[in-house]
């Protein structure tokens, strides 16, 4: 049936090329539509859906206390921060930063509010107000320590401004305009000697887009230009360059498409996508022309060698398009958006590069025959993929082979359980970015640069105002305090312990000892603040909840979860409810789904691989020998990684399903052809000489364009999508290495079992 299937559709295609070419048309310009609907999101929120519990709790937070996007704008002079001039500046600078567009609030020294007294009265005016003198603003900075690391550096030759953002609630949003606004309103200052650095949850989200945009223009081109010159090498005709590419741009434009008709999300992780699609499209053109140009060689008609080429891939083909969509939808099963999607679009482009290729590739040659009629040239020289030497050398040393490949892939078996689950969102930029540098620069001067908002819920409408609870949150504070790792928390609770200082008396910064007083003092300090610098960030409305921005120097998630768990340890002690806030949940979410989804997606990808290729060969012994070769470049592979320290993290736990995809894919054409060449010859050096010669030789070429197109992703400044593309590249290469040494070695049979046969 199989047989009939085969003969069918490849009679139908050879015959009506200008309809397969139609047809191939058509789909395409279908798939191209869905780029209509085209839309991009950076934001954290493209990790999970609307409709989970972890989105719902961020919109909950954010429509209790306010967006949690904001900018962290730095401003830098040698001279100091707290000199006349600089002083000025950061008045002038605050009032131009509250103009830009989606700003809500903008805090800095320029408007800390500074509680005292005045003739019996509390008077609440800006720290910085213009009248007051220099030595005064210092003196005032000297008394708050609340605002060291947080709106001043110890050193005092920086100050932050805090921009808070307003919340789209689920709206994609980048923030162009709002960067493009802020570096305009900054540019004159700069040439006054003052440096600025950008930070936050606003900031790197803008930067995450820029740097997916850039990523894709600088390597797209230089993909395609390597791929194309090795294709001109290696086939030295127009078919092996134009076919390739045809089919290549359709997938990758289709691929693209569906993702708008499916309604997904670009962003950074999506970025990977024509490259993953490239990649996969190459093998199964290469292998196609590699066959139809050595039967050219033969002196067979173009119709003939189509026929051949096409019939003796087709079953290779399928496989490989299976398994490797197989393995890439594996991936897809998490809850993580992003990685969900890139396996969908690559398992669906897996499927489509087969389709195009089975179209486009046909009806190319039979259209344009005078364009397409060249044999493959025989590699000779410096490019040269000769590798017909090979089997009589792996026939000689087959013991050995087996021996140093089981020795090697137990070694890295054992090193690879060294491997680490974790992440750090700001080194997922490259170093010379300038994000990166920023940061680089804020930790020279301010302790803590990350923040984490914590909150600690009362239990009751207006429960904050009760004193019992607020010295219980005092007493909480001031442990998490004595934590190394802890710089400053900010709160309303500094609010009120100024406000009832200059109520009770000099030395008295203490927490009022009734309700009334404590509604007292809160409604004092709010009728002396700014109509657009209330409370409401602090403390919610109905007076229930009370928010807590945390700063650590915890920078990796693993250590941020750590401290997480500490900081609820510390208030189960107190008999407080506190959870963690905004965007920071998410990101430790991550954390935790990548190292399941790990697992999940490798076990279950070996599994169904497996089972794939024994129900095609009907025989477990053949199905255990094809999935060796494509285990053992995945414990090379992690190997690799527990050495230099790089983590299981978004980019790198996707890396192990989708190579054993790929990898297998050499193992199957391999399998397939030395079964075939065997059964013709009863002869397994001759079935291993004539396989090398043939389908060899493609492997080589098919692999080598596939390490060109992952290896290219090393220039990406998104470092996930750079570990990803150096791991595949590397996992791949050593596939290649153990299919063409470790695989022949198992098949071949002792000499005296051979001879029984």
């Amino acid at each position: 049936m199989y047989e009939k299937i085969k003969h069918k559709f490849i009679d139908q295609v050879i015959e009506h090329p200008y309809l397969c070419l139609l047809l191939g048309l058509t789909s395409l310009a279908f798939f191209l539509y869905g780029l209509v609907n085209f839309k991009a999101n950076f934001t954290p929120r493209i990790w999970f859906g609307p409709e989970t519990k972890y989105i719902k709790k961020v919109d909950d937070f954010e429509r209790t206390f306010g967006s949690d996007q904001f900018i962290a704008l730095g401003m830098k002079h040698e001279s100091g921060v707290l000199t006349e001039k600089a002083l000025a500046t950061t008045r002038e600078l605050a009032d131009k930063l509250w103009q830009l567009p989606d700003i809500i609030r903008v805090e800095s020294l320029a408007t800390y509010n500074y509680v005292q007294t005045q003739e019996d009265d509390i008077v609440i005016n800006p720290l910085a107000d213009e009248d007051v003198s220099v030595e005064e603003i210092r003196r005032r900075v000297d008394d708050s320590p609340e605002l060291n690391d947080f709106f001043i550096s110890p050193d005092r030759k920086l100050t932050i401004f805090q921009l808070q953002v307003k919340p789209f609630f689920g709206e994609s949003h980048n923030y162009s305009e709002l960067m493009e606004k802020l570096a305009e309103t900054i540019k004159p200052y700069k040439d006054q000697g003052y440096s600025f650095q950008m930070l936050g949850s606003a900031a790197v989200t803008y930067s995450f887009r820029e740097i997916a945009k850039e990523d894709n223009r600088k390597i797209l081109p230089i993909l395609f230009v390597v791929v194309l010159l090795m294709l001109g090498f290696y086939f030295k005709s127009v078919n092996g360059v134009l076919i390739p590419l045809t089919v290549s741009l359709a997938t990758i434009g289709s691929a693209l498409g569906i993702m708008g008709h499916f309604d997904y999300t670009f962003n950074s992780i999506l970025g990977a996508i024509p490259g993953i699609v490239l990649a996969i499209c190459l093998a199964d053109t290469v292998h196609l022309l590699t066959t139809y140009g050595l039967r050219l060689g033969l002196g067979e008609s173009s119709k003939q060698a189509l026929r051949y080429s096409m019939e003796k891939n087709f079953l290779a083909t399928v496989l490989t398009s299976l398994t490797t969509a197989i393995s890439f939808f594996t991936i897809a099963n998490t809850e993580l958006v992003p990685i969900s999607n890139l396996g969908v679009l690559s398992g669906i482009g897996c499927f489509l590069a087969w389709i195009f290729t089975y179209l486009y590739l046909p009806a190319m040659i039979l259209i344009f025959p005078k364009k397409f009629n060249r044999p493959l040239h025989e590699q000779k020289g410096k490019f040269s993929l000769d590798i017909t030497s090979w089997p009589a050398f792996i026939a000689k040393n087959r013991i050995t082979i087996i021996v140093i490949f089981c020795v090697l892939s137990v070694a890295a078996l054992f090193t690879s359980l060294y491997n680490e689950v974790n992440s750090d969102p700001v080194n997922y930029f490259a170093e010379e970015t300038r994000i990166r540098q920023d940061f680089k620069e804020l930790k020279k001067h301010i302790q803590g640069t990350r923040s984490v908002d914590f909150v600690v819920d009362s239990g009751e409408t207006d429960g904050v105002k009760a004193p019992e609870f607020l010295n219980k949150a005092d007493s909480f504070i001031k442990e998490l305090l004595k934590d190394d790792e802890i710089v400053q928390i900010n709160s309303l609770m500094d609010a009120i312990k100024r406000v009832n200082e200059q109520i009770e008396g000099e030395g008295k910064r203490l927490i009022p000892q009734s309700r009334e007083k404590v509604a007292a003092v809160l409604l004092l300090y709010q009728m002396g603040l700014p109509a657009s610098l209330g409370i409401e960030n602090q403390m919610s409305v109905d007076g229930r909840k009370l928010r807590l921005r945390v700063k650590w120097t915890t920078e990796t998630t693993k250590d941020a979860m750590r401290k997480e768990g500490y900081v609820y340890k510390v208030a189960e002690k107190y008999g407080l409810k506190v959870y963690s806030g905004g965007y920071f949940p998410i990101y430790t979410k991550i954390n935790d789904m990548v190292f399941k989804s790990f697992f999940k997606s490798m076990g279950t990808a070996i599994l169904l691989v497996s089972l794939i290729i024994f129900l095609v060969f009907r025989d477990l012994k053949i199905s255990l020998l094809a999935m060796l070769p494509n285990v053992i470049p995945l414990t090379i592979g992690g190997a690799y990684m527990a050495i230099f320290g790089i983590y299981i993290d978004i980019g790198t736990s996707i890396v192990s399903a989708i190579c054993l995809g790929i990898a297998v894919d050499d193992t199957i054409h391999f399998i397939v052809h030395f079964l075939k060449n065997r059964s013709d010859s009863n002869d397994d050096q001759k079935a291993l000489e004539t396989t090398f010669a043939g389908t060899g030789r493609a492997l080589v070429m098919t692999t080598v364009l596939l390490v060109v197109g992952f290896g290219s992703f090393i220039f990406a400044d998104f470092l996930p999508n750079r570990y990803f593309g150096f791991l595949c590249a590397l996992v791949l290469t050593f596939a290649l290495l153990t299919d063409l040494l470790f695989l022949p070695a198992i098949m071949l049979r002792p000499k005296k079992d051979a001879a029984r046969v």
